[in-house]
């Protein structure tokens, strides 16, 4: 039984991801989806294991998380089958995973760090030949990013696409070229938090039908989902 933690308002500490609480759209939805069942995940920034607790459960995968802070990782080894406490900016930080994935997960964390290239490039030792990299990252170009900097705003939030942590600001082509760069090919783009893509999805599925196409993905997409493959 996991004992009650003070609330930290940087991480859900109160349960697991639900596909039934979540819109189809949304970015864990999509990530969730995307990740085969009994696969081996390593989760950069697993937080406190809310979606890997869930893939561990519901989907019978085998997931190692890795994030720096402490509490929230004490959480995590109740959930996760492996957890570390680790900087993810250090040189050598995958040194302390052993074996190889099938799935590499980072659900909104490389924009927080230094050096992201760094932490791929590493990754793709760690990973079986045709494994399935799944990236998520804020687009700095959404419409409500662009509205701002028309009216002179660049004010940082505690949340969203201005979180004052973020030190990496991304677009559609810049995130592309960052996992190109580390040695990967990005084979599909999915785009999260777009009214108009959530609705043409709703539709499609009440017709029986599947919509994953982004529409507009750089005006309308708030975060970007890159699907690749170590190359």
């Amino acid at each position: 039984m996991l004992d009650k933690v003070a609330p930290h308002p940087k991480y859900d500490l109160d349960g697991l991801f639900d596909p039934a609480r979540s819109h189809p759209g949304d970015a864990h939805s999509i990530l969730m989806r995307l990740i085969p069942p009994k696969t081996h995940v390593l989760e950069l920034g697993c937080s406190s294991g809310y979606l890997s607790g869930y893939l561990v459960r519901e989907k019978g995968c085998f997931v190692t998380g890795l994030d720096v802070e402490p509490m929230a990782t004490k959480i995590a080894a109740t959930r996760c089958n492996e957890v570390y406490t680790v900087d993810l900016d250090r040189a050598e930080v995958l040194d302390v995973v052993h074996g190889t994935y099938d799935v590499l997960l980072a659900p909104a964390v490389l924009e927080h760090l230094k050096y992201p290239d760094n932490i791929l490039t590493q990754a793709r030792s760690k990973l079986t030949p045709k494994a399935t990299v799944l990236i998520s990252l804020p687009n700095i170009a959404h419409w409500s990013m662009r509205l701002n900097l028309l009216r002179g705003r660049f004010n940082y939030t505690d949340y969203g696409l201005m979180d004052r942590t973020h030190v990496h600001f991304y677009t559609v082509k810049t995130g592309r070229h960052l996992l190109e760069n580390c040695g990967y090919k990005v084979e599909r783009l999915y785009v999260a938090g777009s009214a108009v893509q959530n609705t043409v999805s709703s539709a499609a599925r009440r017709l029986g039908k599947s919509f994953e196409s982004p529409i507009l993905p750089g005006l309308l997409g708030y975060e970007l989902i890159y699907l690749a493959h170590p190359t």
